[in-house]
């Protein structure tokens, strides 16, 4: 059923109170992205700027890109970090950047726009280097190796780019439980509203729950409920300190599927929510897909795309939908609400769905056919910052309350066999329109990608000598685009 403009409005400005109490005044909400600006492990002035963009721009909800709760398994060398606690000194001007940055998320109007801050391990995908020796190895469940491709070059690749992993004992597992709940307090402490735990995309959560990188017999593996010990042991911890009744949001995001044989399937995936709320503390449950070997979350193809071998292809019907995951999560809503919600700790979580959603009409559908509660976007608040002022303003046609449409041209990439250079390089592209929007520049969204390294970073970098860290990257970036060009032509 086709539904007018005023209705689709009416369901995208609905205002929400999540279970804790915390109030979203509409149902878009700003996604979490890789935004590589911090500086030193804190957030910066562009940062800033970014976020006062976003929240100029009319959204419910914003949630911060990925916050490292260890210093010493980051993802790149711009990862903001939280701060260690030990050392005072350097703590409070971190707590200080953090709390400026949670006041620019709120915004200049009377009521503040709802900002979550997103934590992270990267667990086994930390590469060499990042935040330790190089020789040091990441931590993981399992002692098992991130293979970007399943051959003997994804062998050589994982072995040079990320090593082998250790796995966790139990001292690191209580170390790693409280880092995320120090992530917490500090995101309590600087004025954030919530926190929301990644536990997709194979960082260090979503690998304790997925059977692919988790083969451990203790308490922490066997079985789809042993794998889920850790998370709901940093869920009670956050809410021992930080309890359900105080209003501060927690989140979580979860993959649907992990898309590679022997991973995560969406049956697993389904307990996962099932727990989730019988155990009680979590306000809302976000719906994803992938990891670095099989990045569904990552490119612009459907999930249906990225299935790997032994997985089960969804329907043509549901792949027909705009929405990548949007099938996963009618199923999780619907389980949700048919549990007995009197038998359950805490109201159930609500959920949010990201990942494919561009039209009005798209996202609309997805909340009026009961299959998601918030409508998650990512690249395209890249694109357009204000997005939401569009979708929300019905005198708007289709074309223009809309997500814009474009392709990444000209990368150069496609040769490499490896599922997650295609996808990389469209993430690093996103992050050249964010350095945009931070220039006070209107994104070029239609911009090629060699364009978008010499406008964005390069010159500006030569012009204003900026830190040596951005110089080093671009360049590099720059050599290994013009190889890949000069091997495809």
């Amino acid at each position: 059923m086709a539904h007018s403009a005023q209705d689709q409005v009416l369901a995208l400005s609905a205002p929400l109170t999540l279970p804790g109490g915390l109030e979203l005044p509409n149902r878009l909400t700003k996604a979490a992205m890789e935004e590589m600006l911090g500086r030193q492990g804190i957030p910066t002035p562009a940062d800033y700027k970014l976020y006062e963009e976003w929240a100029r721009g009319g959204w419910g909800l914003l949630l911060t890109g990925n916050v490292q709760v260890s210093s010493r398994h980051l993802g790149t060398p711009l990862d903001i970090v939280v701060p260690d606690r030990h050392q005072p000194q350097a703590y409070e001007k971190a707590l200080d950047a953090f709390t400026k940055w949670a006041e620019t998320c709120h915004g200049d109007k009377p009521k503040p726009v709802p900002t979550i801050m997103q934590l992270c391990h990267t667990g086994r995908q930390s590469m060499r280097g990042s935040g330790r020796g190089v020789l040091e190895p990441s931590l993981a469940p399992s002692a098992i190796l991130l293979k970007p491709a399943d051959s003997v070059l994804g062998w050589v690749a994982g072995s040079v780019m990320f090593g082998q992993p250790k796995a966790m004992d139990e001292k690191e597992l209580d170390e790693v439980v409280d880092q995320f709940l120090q992530g917490a307090l500090l995101a309590k402490k600087s004025g954030f509203d919530g926190v929301q735990l990644h536990c997709s995309h194979g960082y260090l959560l979503a690998q304790f729950m997925s059977p692919k990188t988790n083969v451990r017999t203790d308490a922490y593996g066997g079985s789809n409920l042993k794998r889920t010990k850790l998370l709901f042991r940093i869920i009670d911890a956050i809410r021992s300190e930080i309890p359900f009744s105080t209003g501060f949001a927690l989140g979580i995001k979860l993959n649907s599927s992990d898309y590679v044989k022997g991973g995560l399937t969406e049956e697993d995936a389904l307990d996962h929510v099932r727990w989730i709320a019988e155990h009680g503390g979590v306000d809302f449950i976000e719906i994803s897909g992938g990891t670095y070997e099989n990045p569904a979350m990552l490119g612009d193809k459907a999930p249906d795309e990225l299935v790997g071998k032994g997985q089960a292809k969804p329907k043509k019907s549901t792949s027909n939908r705009e929405a990548f995951f949007l099938s996963f999560a009618q199923k999780a809503r619907e389980l949700l609400l048919s549990l007995p919600q009197e038998s359950l700790p805490t109201p159930a979580p609500v959920v949010l769905l990201t990942g494919g959603l561009r039209t009005r009409e798209g996202m609309a559908e997805a909340l009026l056919s009961n299959s998601t509660d918030l409508v998650g976007l990512g690249r395209p608040a890249c694109a357009d910052p204000s997005l939401p002022l569009k979708l929300l303003d019905a005198s708007l046609s289709p074309q223009q309350a809309r997500a814009p449409s474009y392709g990444i041209k000209h990368t150069g990439f496609g040769w490499i066999p490896f599922q997650l250079i295609g996808p990389g390089m469209s993430t690093l592209f996103h992050t050249m329109l964010l350095q945009q929007i931070v220039d006070g520049d209107t994104p070029d969204y239609r911009m090629s990608f060699g364009t978008g390294l010499w406008r964005v970073w390069l010159a500006p970098v030569l012009r204003k000598a900026r830190l040596k860290v951005t110089l080093v990257i671009a360049t590099l970036v720059a050599l290994v685009y013009a190889f890949a060009l000069k091997r495809v032509h």
